[in-house]
């Protein structure tokens, strides 16, 4: 089971500086989750691309920096805001092009929103970014995140018969634990439409852990998809020896058939 590892578990060190560790890790691919608007600038974007390259390392996905912003300004009921954000998406999308990236990851809108969102209007705002991402050859997918409309199945099933062909999925399995689903019950929903994997570990102590150091059972993940997705290690810094456990999580990794 060959893994990648996010920027994101180095936060906050620069995203710059947390590819380099992911090369230097020696994984084979990488999710580089920008940070702020002017790491969209396309120099810098080259530069990513060449630490990428450098390192022998694959960038299969990036995260937008602006996902706080998006029950507001992406999903809310403000066309003008609408309008003057989605300017970032189009960068976004770019920047991922011109790092050979297939995939873009959005988080959606909060569950609970101060101003209720109409699903048709999330559904359209949705296909507007898959437009957005089509025309930069890339695909803008839904994850599934705590304390978001994506956070339960059932909201993922109603989007998926809304957009149909375009509904594409990145399965976080933290992201599941949290909201109190079954990773599983979300793969077996979704097994074609899962397209990228936010894989990490857990017991009944900690919902987020390294893989191998917890009980999630890897095998049967990777038995269910294999080879189609690519499975990108996400857990977070705090607590963490992070480089010395992202390496052990490889290799526990390397040895899942």
């Amino acid at each position: 089971m060959q893994a990648g590892a996010s920027t994101a578990c180095f936060y906050p060190l620069e995203t710059e500086r947390a590819l380099q560790q992911v090369t230097e890790l020696g994984f084979p691919f990488a999710e580089v989750f920008f940070n702020a608007r002017q790491e969209l600038r396309p120099a810098f974007v080259r530069q990513l691309a060449a630490i990428a390259g450098d390192g022998g390392t694959q960038v299969v996905s990036v995260h937008p920096f602006s996902s706080f912003m998006e029950s507001s300004c992406i999903f809310g009921d403000y066309q003008r805001r609408f309008e003057d954000t989605i300017d970032i998406y189009k960068e976004t999308c770019h920047a991922a092009a011109l790092l050979g990236a297939q995939f873009v990851v959005i988080h959606g809108a909060v569950a609970q929103p101060k101003i209720p969102i109409p699903e048709e209007r999330y559904f359209a705002r949705f296909l507007q970014l898959v437009e957005i991402g089509r025309a930069e050859g890339v695909t803008v997918c839904q994850e599934n995140v705590n304390r978001f409309k994506s956070q339960h199945i059932a909201f993922c099933e109603r989007m998926h018969r809304a957009l149909g062909d375009d509904f594409h999925m990145v399965l976080d399995i933290k992201q599941a634990v949290r909201a109190g689903e079954d990773p599983f019950a979300f793969l077996d929903t979704f097994q074609k439409e899962i397209v990228h994997v936010h894989i990490s570990d857990h017991s009944p102590e900690k919902d987020c852990q390294p893989p191998g150091q917890g009980s999630f059972d890897f095998q049967r993940l990777y038995r269910t998809l294999g080879d189609r997705v690519h499975y990108m290690i996400e857990i977070y810094s705090r607590g963490y020896r992070v480089a010395a456990e992202l390496q052990r999580a490889k290799a526990y990794l390397d040895t899942i058939k």
